[in-house]
């Protein structure tokens, strides 16, 4: 078999470019997945920074 024949015998289709038209749905587990990974990406210091004024405001306003 030549290189040419091996070349077409081949189904390339399975790495080519996905078709940009079609959309996989995403369960409840991959919105959970990717709220993770936006927690870890930029906004979890937001949210460290958030919960951290919260509680200095929060001990401030108990203090008498």
């Amino acid at each position: 078999m030549t290189e040419e024949e091996k070349q077409e015998s081949f189904d390339w289709s399975h790495y080519g470019d996905q078709d940009s038209g079609t959309h996989t749905p995403l369960d409840a587990t991959d919105y959970v997945a990717l709220f993770i990974a936006s927690l870890q990406s930029i906004f979890l210091p937001l949210v460290i920074l958030a919960i951290v004024l919260g509680s200095i405001g929060f001990l401030f306003a108990l203090m008498p």
